[in-house]
C-alpha cells in the first residue's frame, strides 16, 4: 500500500490554510535538512529500498542493488525525483533569505548535474532526462544569483541535453507529425504514455534555454502530442489522477515559454478542465490530498497534479482552483510548488465546488461535501487502455473524516511475487468474481448519475463487458447509493450463464482495527466507525485476513453461494449498525426507512 497520512496529517480542508509563513517556514526546515547533508537519500519506496549517493551526484548512478524479476530497474528516476526536491528547496531558500550555505548546496548540485555525462538511462525520452532537463532549463533560465562559470557550464549542458533526447524523441514518435497522425494510428495511446512525453518536453525545455535549431521541430511535437491527447481525454483515456498530472506539471513549463496563442489552444481545449476535476473530486473529505486510490495512484509520493494546478496559476487562478491550492498539508507540497505559491497564499481560498453526484471521468463519485464529516464514493468507471488504469471498474471506495475507510490497494508492483498479485490479482478489487471469474478487460457501459432525492445520489454501471468469456456474463449491473452522510448501499444485478457464486474483496484502510458484531463487521478509528454486512450472507471476522501481499491492510472476502438476483452490501458510518430488512423478492433493501430498489 502506497503510504497514506493519518488523521493527525489530513486536516480539513477548511481549518487549513496556507500561509506565507507556512510556506518559508517548510522551506527553511527542508533546506536546513539538506544544507547539512553529504549524500542524497532516496527512497525507492516501491521495492523497498532506500540508498544514497554521494553529493554533489556527477553522473547517472545506476546501483547492482538486485530487484528480484526486474532487470534494469529505473533507479535515476526516483534519485532525479529527490536531487530535483533538494535544489528546489535549497534554491528557494537561497533567494528569499539570502544565506550563503543555501547557495552554496544548491551550487554545487546544480554544477554537478551540469556535468552528467548523459542523462537518459533508456534509449528512449525517460524521466531521468525528464527531471534533469527540467532542472538544467530552470536554474540556466531562473537562478541569477549563481556565479557566471556554473552558469556556462549549465548552458553547455542544456546543449549536451537536448543533442542526446533529440535523436531519442525523433526515433520514437518517427512519422507523426500532426495530432491526427497520432489518432490514426491503430492504438493511439500506445504511442502517448507519460514517459517519452516527459522526456521531450524537457528536451523542449533545454532547446528553448540556449535557442537550438531544433526548437521549432520539438515544440511543433509537443503541440502534436497534446491534440491527440487531448482529443483521447474527451473519449475516456486517462492514466489516472497521478500520472496525467505528471505530464501537465512537465507540460505547465512548456506552456510558460511558448506563444500565448500556442499555449492557449491547449490551455482552452473543453479536455483540458478534466486535470483539476479529477484531482479535486477524488479527494477524501476532510483531506482534499488523499486522492481514491483507484488503479495506480499514490497521493503522498506524486503529488505533481498539485504541482501543475500551482503552476497553471501563471495563466489565471479560477475560484475552485484557489480552495483546492489551499487546502493540502504543506508538508506534502513539493518546493518548486511552494516556491510558486509563496507570493500568492493571500490570494488562497477561493470557493468550494458543490458537492452530488460527479463525473471524474475516470471514476463516478457520490458526495455529500468536503467536511470531514462528509461522505464520498468513489466508483472506478472507465474505458481508458492506459497501463496505469487496472481492470478495476466496479470497484468502490468510501471516504471520510480524511481517509478512504473502505479502500484498494491503489498502485500495482512490478516485481513478480505474492505482492503483484495482491495489487493486480484476482483479490485486489472489489467487484465481484463471477464464479471465482474477475474482470480482464476495461469496457464498462455508460455511467448513469442521478439526484434520487435531496439527500440520496446514485450511480450505475453495466460491467458485463469487463468479464472474459469464461465468466459467461450476460449482463452486471452494479448500483450504488450515498444516502446523506452516512449509509452507502450497493447492489450487484449478476445475469450469468450458470451462475454459482460471488466472490467479494473489501480492503479497509490500512490503520483500521476491525472488529464484528452480529453478522457485521467494523472498521474502527477513534473518530469514526463503518460497518458493513451483506443481507444474503452474514459476516463475522473469521473472513478477515490479511493477503500474503499487502503492506498492511486486511481484506474481507465473502464467497456467496448460492447468489441471489440482487446483492446487496450495506455500509453505514454511524456508531452502530442500523436496522435493515429486504423486500419485494430481493428487488428492494430499506435501511433506517429509507427505500433502495432496483
Amino acid at each position: 500500500m502506497s503510504a497514506s497520512g493519518s488523521q493527525a496529517d489530513s486536516q480539513g480542508p477548511l481549518r487549513r490554510r496556507l500561509t506565507v509563513d507556512m510556506i518559508r517556514g517548510e522551506i527553511r526546515r527542508r533546506a536546513d535538512a539538506y544544507a547539512g547533508q553529504s549524500g542524497l537519500i532516496v527512497d525507492y519506496y516501491r521495492i523497498r529500498r532506500q540508498l544514497v549517493y554521494s553529493l554533489p551526484v556527477r553522473s547517472l548512478s545506476l546501483p547492482s542493488v538486485p530487484v528480484p524479476s526486474i532487470s534494469g530497474y529505473p533507479w535515476a528516476t526516483w534519485m532525479m525525483w529527490a536531487l530535483e526536491e533538494r535544489v528546489h528547496s535549497l534554491a528557494a531558500a537561497a533567494e528569499w533569505f539570502k544565506e550563503d550555505r543555501y547557495a552554496r548546496a544548491a551550487t554545487k548540485d546544480l554544477e554537478g548535474l551540469s556535468e552528467w555525462p548523459q542523462y537518459c538511462q533508456y534509449k528512449q525520452p525517460d524521466l531521468s532526462s525528464g527531471h534533469a532537463g527540467r532542472l538544467l532549463w530552470l536554474a540556466f533560465t531562473k537562478y541569477r544569483w549563481l556565479p557566471d562559470s556554473v552558469r556556462t557550464k549549465l548552458r553547455d549542458a542544456c546543449g549536451r541535453h537536448t543533442e542526446e533526447v533529440l535523436p531519442l524523441s525523433d526515433a520514437y514518435f518517427k512519422g507523426l507529425e500532426t495530432g491526427q497522425d497520432f489518432l490514426s494510428l491503430p492504438a493511439p495511446h500506445s504511442k502517448l504514455p507519460n514517459i517519452p512525453i516527459i522526456g521531450t518536453i524537457a528536451a523542449a525545455l533545454t532547446a528553448q534555454a540556449i535557442q537550438h535549431s531544433a526548437r521549432s521541430r520539438l515544440d511543433q511535437r509537443i503541440s502534436a502530442i497534446m491534440a491527440a491527447l487531448l482529443d483521447l481525454r474527451a473519449k475516456g483515456y486517462t492514466e489516472g489522477v497521478a500520472y496525467d498530472g505528471y505530464v501537465l506539471d512537465f507540460l505547465v513549463h512548456w506552456l510558460e515559454v511558448i506563444p500565448r496563442d500556442a499555449a492557449d489552444r491547449i490551455l482552452k481545449h473543453p479536455a483540458f478542465s478534466e486535470y483539476l476535476e479529477q484531482s479535486y473530486m477524488l479527494s477524501a473529505p476532510g483531506a482534499i490530498e488523499q486522492v481514491a486510490e483507484l488503479s495506480d495512484v499514490e497521493p503522498k509520493q506524486m503529488p505533481f497534479h498539485y504541482s501543475a494546478q500551482a503552476k497553471l496559476v501563471s495563466f489565471g487562478l479560477n475560484q475552485v482552483q484557489a480552495w483546492f491550492l489551499s487546502g493540502w498539508p504543506v508538508a506534502w507540497i513539493r518546493a518548486d510548488a511552494l516556491s510558486v505559491l509563496a507570493p500568492l497564499a493571500g490570494r488562497l481560498g477561493g470557493a468550494m465546488p458543490p458537492p452530488g453526484a460527479l463525473s471524474a471521468h475516470y471514476a463516478a463519485v457520490l458526495r455529500s461535501g468536503w467536511e470531514e464529516k462528509d461522505a464520498a464514493v468513489a466508483m472506478s468507471a472507465t474505458p481508458s487502455p492506459a497501463g496505469h488504469i487496472q481492470a478495476d471498474n466496479g470497484t468502490v471506495v468510501i471516504g471520510s473524516r480524511g481517509r478512504w475507510l473502505i479502500s484498494d490497494p491503489g498502485y500495482q508492483q512490478y516485481m513478480r511475487d505474492v505482492e503483484r498479485e495482491f495489487t493486480i490479482g484476482p483479490a485486489a478489487h472489489n467487484s465481484p468474481l463471477i464464479n471465482g471469474v474477475a474482470q480482464d478487460s476495461k469496457k464498462p457501459g455508460p455511467v448513469a448519475l442521478d439526484k434520487v432525492a435531496p439527500d440520496l445520489l446514485r450511480a450505475r454501471v453495466e460491467l458485463a463487458g469487463c468479464y472474459p468469456a469464461a465468466a459467461r456474463a450476460k449482463s452486471v449491473v452494479r448500483t450504488v447509493w450515498l444516502h446523506s452522510n452516512s449509509t452507502v448501499v450497493i447492489a450487484d444485478q449478476v445475469d450469468a450463464a450458470g451462475l454459482e457464486s460471488l466472490t467479494y474483496h473489501w480492503h479497509g484502510h490500512p490503520e483500521a482495527a476491525w472488529g464484528h458484531q452480529a453478522g457485521w463487521l467494523r472498521l474502527y478509528f477513534p473518530d469514526v466507525d463503518l460497518w458493513f454486512t451483506a443481507p444474503a450472507s452474514p459476516l463475522s471476522d473469521s473472513q478477515v485476513t490479511r493477503h500474503a501481499g499487502s503492506r498492511g491492510q486486511l481484506t474481507a472476502t465473502a464467497r456467496i453461494a448460492p447468489a441471489p438476483a440482487v446483492m446487496w452490501w450495506i455500509f453505514s458510518i454511524s456508531p452502530v449498525p442500523p436496522e435493515y430488512k429486504v423486500d419485494n423478492s430481493g428487488k428492494e433493501l430499506h435501511v433506517q426507512g429509507v427505500r433502495f430498489r432496483v
